[in-house]
């Protein structure tokens, strides 16, 4: 009988702790604690695109839509299968649910990006070497040009 009585005692126990650690809520503090989520806009659909189209190594981080969550500027390089490249700046920005890719804005054909950047108001500034208005597409960009975008009503636009 003492034997029934000291299994019964240890399958209880077992049955308490297993029961007890299935409800636990288990936390993980990421390795670098200042690390924040960036999205990731390899997967996102750009409209006003029609080539094959390269997001290019430019990137920023910062809420563009004042929702207090990160989007996601990039630069976008189309071929559209001659010698031009048309560069464009986009943006990949969240959601009630999920992020989604925002229309694509024109900077220019066979210019030098330089940096993107994201300010606390949300405006997206893209600086970039082009040509002067007269110089063939064959010349070196070395013109300094910065355009700042800003996110609107669903859509990327100039500011």
């Amino acid at each position: 009988m003492k034997k029934i009585l000291i299994v019964v005692v240890i399958i209880a126990a077992l049955f308490y702790l297993f029961k007890d650690s299935k409800s636990e809520v288990k936390t993980t503090v990421p390795d670098n604690p200042d690390a924040t989520f960036r999205p990731d806009p390899t997967l996102a659909t750009f409209s006003g695109l029609e080539g094959e189209v390269t997001i290019l190594e430019e990137k920023a981080y910062g809420d563009i839509n004042g929702d207090q969550k990160p989007d996601t500027a990039v630069l976008l390089a189309e071929s559209g299968g001659g010698s031009g490249v048309f560069i464009y700046a986009a943006a990949y920005v969240s959601g009630p649910v999920n992020y989604k890719g925002t229309n694509a804005v024109f900077l220019g054909d066979r210019i030098a990006p330089q940096t993107v950047s994201i300010n606390a108001a949300g405006v997206i500034k893209v600086s970039y070497l082009d040509r002067a208005p007269d110089e063939a597409f064959a010349a070196e960009p070395t013109i300094s040009v910065s355009k700042e975008l800003i996110y609107r009503n669903g859509s990327l636009s100039e500011k």
